[in-house]
């Protein structure tokens, strides 16, 4: 009965649940409708966006061929390849070598540089002369690059003178440049100090009566009119040269035009007169036959035996003189002043210039001491008395040209000396015992200038 009464129950409960399947409700399908249309919807959008998209590439891409075919696409080269390096010779190395040394010594390494100079010149010892030969160092070194500055420079002021005449005197085309700029000079580079260009030209030719020096060295004068134009016009002042005439032949001088010359400059340069910045020097040599000896009476013995005569003239008409035979590098330091006289031998006198003759007078004085004493030794012995006794040197010299080196040579023409009571004895002047005396040229007598040029008052 109860397993009946279940079965039944249980099949009742069975029955009852699929009953309850077969109705559905309504609103799921409601559901189900609305899920399907928000799917289609998205589909539709994405579909709407895709073809956008493709539109927009379909665009960029016939911009991009439109492009591409405006713009001409670059021709490839063919690739080069490298050719192999041929060894470099001993010079080639030793050149690399030295210009890299020159590279570290301007950096400051000079023991890095010193090393490879010396292994520059271990392959090739004249390294730096072929490569200055070369020229390869040249336009590395700043001397040449401001050389080539100031070339350029100078090149373009050759413009500045339009009004060139040919023909025209290069002192009157300067003075009109220097006029037309209103600067004697300028400055080629920035100085960072005071520049001569400053100074007014008065100024600018008492600093050149200072070059000239109360020694004439008109030489110098010479050497600062080549720096520039405005130096070269101002060393061209008549007053200069004026002075330096009048100084030089005195109450003889008289004008340029009376002697035929076309300024004062051109007569102190062709006119016969002595130079003063340096010594005329004169080497004399003879042979002097020695005693026989008393066990050979065959051997005669001989010496060659040399000497100098060295002659210093100063411009206020005082001469110095000296017989010596030490070289002219050790003796010409003792001429340089005037109060050389009686230092080892050296006699003073006075030259006078008359047109290319040339007469010098010194004086010599030579002291001898007589003793004499009595034969009474309880008498005082008499004090010795110096006995002085003068001689005079005549000389009369000429003036010459030696090639284009004017007023070089100085040639014997009288010479002759007064001993006693105006005992006079003249020399015969052979050309083997008094040569001429030739000019040699001293930078120490015009090193230093004691006093400037004084202005001629004539």
């Amino acid at each position: 009965m109860a397993s009946s009464a279940g079965s039944a129950s249980g099949g009742g409960g069975v029955d009852n649940e699929c009953e309850g399947e077969e109705p559905e409700d309504s609103s799921s399908h409601s559901n189900d409708a609305d899920v399907s249309e928000g799917l289609e919807n998205l589909n539709l959008q994405d579909d709407a966006q895709n073809r956008e998209t493709e539109d927009e590439l379909a665009l960029f891409r016939q911009q991009w061929q439109r492009e591409l075919e405006a713009t001409p696409t670059p021709q490839k080269e063919p690739e080069v390849k490298p050719e192999p390096e041929e060894p470099l010779s001993d010079e080639d190395k030793a050149k690399q070598l030295f210009l890299r040394g020159v590279e570290m010594e301007r950096g400051g390494k000079l023991y890095e540089a010193i090393q490879h100079y010396k292994r520059a010149m271990q392959i090739l010892p004249d390294v730096e002369t072929r490569l200055y030969e070369s020229s390869d160092i040249r336009a590395d070194t700043p001397e040449e690059e401001e050389v080539e500055e100031v070339e350029r420079s100078y090149n373009e002021n050759e413009s500045d003178d339009e009004d060139a005449v040919e023909g025209e005197d290069l002192l009157a085309r300067l003075q009109r440049i220097t006029a037309r700029k209103g600067a004697l000079c300028e400055p080629a580079f920035p100085a960072k100090g005071a520049h001569i260009s400053w100074l007014p030209y008065e100024v600018v030719l008492l600093v050149l009566r200072w070059v000239v020096s109360a020694e004439l060295d008109a030489a110098s004068l010479e050497r600062v009119a080549c720096v520039s134009r405005g130096l070269y016009v101002a060393a061209r002042d008549a007053d200069l040269w004026r002075s330096l005439c009048v100084k030089t032949w005195g109450i003889d001088c008289g004008t340029p035009r009376a002697n035929g010359f076309p300024s004062w400059r051109q007569m102190y340069i062709e006119r016969p007169r002595l130079h003063l910045h340096g010594c005329y020097i004169s080497k004399t040599t003879y042979l002097r036959h020695g005693e026989n000896s008393f066990q050979d009476q065959f051997y005669r013995p001989w010496y060659l035996i040399d000497y100098y005569r060295y002659l210093r003239f100063f411009p206020d008409g005082m001469v110095l003189m000296w017989t010596t035979a030490e070289e002219p590098a050790a003796s010409v330091g003792h001429l340089k002043y005037r109060h050389a006289k009686g230092h080892l031998g050296i006699t003073a006198g006075h030259y006078r210039l008359m047109g290319d003759k040339v007469v010098v007078v010194i004086k010599k004085t030579t002291d001898k001491k007589a003793v004499t004493a009595t034969n009474t030794r309880f008498r005082a012995r008499r004090k010795e008395t110096p006995d002085n006794h003068e001689q005079t040197f005549h000389m009369e010299f000429q003036l010459r040209n030696v090639r284009s080196r004017r007023n070089f040579q100085l040639a014997w023409r009288r010479y002759s000396v007064c001993s006693r009571r105006d005992q006079w004895t003249q020399f015969e002047l052979t050309p083997n015992k008094f040569p001429p005396f030739a000019f040699s040229r001293v930078r120490a007598y015009t090193a230093e200038a004691l006093a400037p040029l004084p202005a001629a008052y004539y």
